[in-house]
């Protein structure tokens, strides 16, 4: 069970701050963030100007800021319009696509695998804060925010990289995920000492204690 533990808990993605993560988690030099759920409802044609400023709050902290989504077909199209101007990046499964695999859908590239916090660790540059020096980003530098402990934060864990979680935003969801996955999120959260209710999640980002 503790493999399904996110390092930290939050309200919501507006909650956390660049402050914040310097705090919480200092080697912390990009921002990964789901798309539905997280930062807007599911397949929200735009993106609120509240979402849009926190996430220029992060580049002008100086992160990196990647979307990194599960999304196919014409959505991706939709995706880069929304938020290509807004991040770093913008990262879904066709990105690892293996140039050499004629079958490959892009499928076995979603989250919870790690491939795309992968490709990020791999294709970005960062500055080293101790250096410097230009190099690409190491996986446990890259802070994974999502509403989804069964994608989110296991892509995260996969990949090294520490994550946090938030409560589903909006009331509109997959409907796979509506009626098989977020029951049992509710009961992994409860045996994980998580919040459950709305009224449990804290206002700032907080540790999960992992017992």
């Amino acid at each position: 069970m503790r493999y399904l533990a996110p390092d930290f808990v939050v309200r919501s993605f507006l909650d956390i701050t660049p402050e914040d993560v310097r705090e919480l988690s200092p080697d912390s030099l990009a921002i990964c963030v789901d798309i539905d759920g997280t930062v807007t409802d599911f397949h929200a044609p735009e993106v609120p100007a509240d979402a849009q400023a926190r996430l220029r709050s992060f580049s002008d902290a100086g992160f990196l800021t990647f979307i990194v989504s599960n999304c196919s077909g014409r959505r991706v199209t939709e995706v880069h319009r929304l938020f290509d101007d807004l991040v770093t990046g913008v990262v879904t499964p066709f990105d690892c696509l293996g140039p050499e695999d004629d079958d490959d859908t892009g499928r076995s590239h979603r989250k919870p695998a790690p491939d795309m916090l992968l490709a990020v660790a791999a294709r970005y540059w960062v500055t080293d804060p101790a250096t410097g020096v230009e190099r690409t980003p190491r996986p446990e530098e890259l802070l994974m925010v999502g509403d989804q402990i069964f994608k989110d934060v296991i892509a995260a864990k996969q990949a090294g990289a520490p994550s946090v979680l938030v409560p589903r935003l909006g009331n509109r969801d997959h409907v796979g995920v509506r009626v098989a996955q977020r029951p049992v999120e509710a009961v992994v959260r409860a045996a994980l000492r998580l919040p459950v209710r709305d009224e449990d999640w804290p206002h700032r980002l907080t540790p999960v204690r992992h017992r």
